[in-house]
C-alpha cells in the first residue's frame, strides 16, 4: 500500500525530507488529501475487501471499514498535528517519545516488517496473475518460478528503475480505478444486488476482529502521516486532509473488493479479476498495479534495513536485493495464504507506536510545540510502553485474552503505560540522555 519514495541521500529532496519544513514551504490541505486518495487505491484494499466478502454481512463490512478507518484517522490526526506543529516527518516526530537513537531503530524496524511482508504478499499476487494469464495462453507455469521471476524484476526495478516507475504509476492507478469500477458494476449486473447483500447472512468473523484487520491493513500509513502533514498550514488542514483523503476512498475500495468477490464467487484477488469476463486485460492491469506498488515496498524495506543497521547508502542496492530475496522466499512459502493473520499482527505491533507518540505530545507536552524537543539517545520509557501495548495486543490476536479490538486495545494500553511510566521515571536515565534543539536533531539526522 505504500508509495514509491524515490529518495537518494545526496539529493536536495532527501535533505528536505530530513529537515524541518518552514512556514513558507507549507502547502494546501487538498494536495495532501490527494496523496492519501492515491494511496488508498491499491490491491491490498481489494484483498481485504475480498476477505470480508466471504465472512461478513454487507452491513458489517461497512461498519468495520468505517470504524476501523475512523480509528486510523483519529491516530493520524493526533500524530499528524505533531508534524504540522513542528514541521517534522514521522521519524523525527517520535524522537522525544523514543529518543533519537530509539526513534530511528523503532520506525525503521516497523517499516521493514511492513514493507518486506507486503512485498512478499504482492509478489505472490503478481505471480498468480501471471500464471492465470499463462493459462489463457494454454501455458502451464509453476508458481515458485513465477515468484522468482517477478520478485526479481520488482526488486531490480527498485534498485535501478524507481524514478521511471513513477511514470508507470500514472498509468497503473487510472487503469486500476477503471477496472474496479467495471468489476463492481459487472458483479452487480451479473448476480443482482440482492445476491450480493444476501451472500453472507451471519458473520463468521467478529466485528472487533474485522476492525483490527482494517487497522492492521493501514498500520504503517496511520503511523507515518506526519511525513505529509508537516506541510499542512494549520491543525484544521490536518483534519481535512486526513479524513477526506482516507475515508471515502478506503470505504469505496473495500466495498468494491467485497462486491467483486461475491459477484465472481472468488475471494482471491487474482481469481476475482479473472472472473470479470476480461481475463487477459484484467491480469495485465493486476500485474502492472502490483509491479508499480511493490517496487516501492522493496525500496522502502531496503532503506529501513540500512537505517536499522547503520549501513552506508552505497550498500543500499545490495541490501535492497537481499530484502527482495527475503520477500520472494516468503512469497513462495505462502505468506499470502495467511494474509489475515499477517495483517492482524501488523495491527497489534505497529499502532501502539502512535499511542506513545500521541501521549508524549498531547499529555506530557500539553500539545504545545514549545514544550516539545528531541531527546538524545534512547528513551527507554517509550520503548517499554510500546512493548507493553504491542505485546498485549499480540496476545489478544493469538486469542489468549480478549477485551475489544486488539489493535485499539494496544494503542490505549501503550498510551496509558507511557503516561504512568513517564511520571515515575522521567528524571532517570531511562528517559534518554537529555534534550536537544530541533535544528541540532535535524543536522544529526542528515
Amino acid at each position: 500500500m505504500e508509495e514509491n519514495k524515490a529518495a537518494v541521500k545526496e539529493t536536495k529532496q532527501e535533505d528536505k525530507g530530513l529537515s524541518q519544513i518552514q512556514p513558507n514551504e507549507k502547502r494546501t490541505w487538498w494536495s495532501i488529501a490527494f496523496i492519501w486518495v492515491g494511496t488508498m487505491i491499491c490491491i491490498p484494499m481489494l484483498m481485504v475487501g475480498g476477505i470480508f466478502g466471504s465472512v461478513l454481512t454487507m452491513n458489517s463490512i461497512v461498519w468495520a471499514t468505517i470504524i476501523g478507518f475512523a480509528i486510523c484517522c483519529l491516530m493520524m490526526i493526533l500524530g499528524g498535528i505533531v508534524g504540522s506543529d513542528t514541521g517534522l516527518n514521522a521519524t523525527m516526530c517520535s524522537t522525544r517519545a523514543f529518543g533519537m537513537t530509539g526513534a530511528n531503530f523503532t520506525m525503521a524496524l516497523v517499516i521493514f516488517i511492513c514493507e518486506a511482508g507486503w512485498f512478499a504478499v504482492q509478489t505472490a499476487t503478481c505471480a498468480v496473475a501471471f500464471n492465470t494469464l499463462m493459462v489463457q495462453l494454454n501455458i502451464a507455469f509453476p508458481f515458485w518460478l513465477s515468484c522468482i521471476i517477478w520478485g526479481t524484476v520488482m526488486f531490480i526495478t527498485a534498485v535501478y528503475g524507481v524514478k521511471w516507475m513513477a511514470v508507470l504509476n500514472y498509468i497503473a492507478v487510472p487503469l486500476l480505478v477503471i477496472l474496479c469500477a467495471y468489476g463492481g458494476i459487472h458483479s452487480i449486473n451479473a448476480t443482482g444486488w440482492s445476491h450480493i447483500t444476501g451472500a453472507v447472512t451471519e458473520n463468521l468473523m467478529t466485528l472487533p476482529a474485522a476492525i483490527s484487520t482494517v487497522i492492521g491493513l493501514f498500520a504503517l500509513g496511520a503511523t507515518c502521516n506526519s511525513d505529509y502533514t508537516r506541510y499542512c498550514k494549520t491543525r484544521g488542514d490536518v483534519i481535512k486532509a486526513t479524513i477526506i483523503g482516507v475515508m471515502p476512498a478506503a470505504l469505496l475500495m473495500i466495498m468494491v473488493g467485497a462486491i467483486m468477490s461475491i459477484g465472481t464467487g472468488n475471494y482471491d484477488v487474482a481469481a476475482m479479476f479473472a472472473g470479470l469476463g476480461l481475463p487477459i486485460i484484467a491480469m495485465l492491469v493486476l500485474i502492472l498495479a502490483t509491479w508499480t506498488t511493490n517496487t516501492g515496498n522493496a525500496y522502502m524495506s531496503g532503506l529501513a534495513a540500512c537505517k536499522m543497521f547503520s549501513i552506508k547508502d552505497s550498500k543500499r542496492p545490495l541490501v535492497t536485493m537481499f530484502c527482495g530475496v527475503l520477500g520472494v522466499v516468503l512469497a513462495i512459502a505462502g505468506l499470502a495464504n495467511f494474509l489475515n493473520t499477517y495483517i492482524s499482527i501488523l495491527g497489534a505491533v505497529v499502532p501502539p507506536i502512535m499511542g506513545v507518540v500521541i501521549c508524549d505530545y498531547w499529555v506530557i507536552c500539553k500539545a504545545k510545540k514549545e514544550n516539545w524537543s528531541p531527546v538524545r539517545g534512547i528513551n527507554w520509557i517509550g520503548i517499554i510502553a510500546w512493548v507493553i501495548g504491542g505485546g498485549f495486543a499480540l496476545i489478544e490476536t493469538l486469542g489468549v485474552v480478549k477485551i475489544f479490538s486488539s489493535a485499539l486495545d494496544g494503542v490505549i494500553l501503550a498510551f496509558v503505560a507511557y503516561w504512568i511510566l513517564y511520571a515515575l521515571l522521567k528524571d532517570t536515565k531511562l528517559a534518554g540522555s537529555g534534550s536537544m534543539t530541533i535544528e541540532d536533531a535535524c543536522a544529526i539526522a542528515q
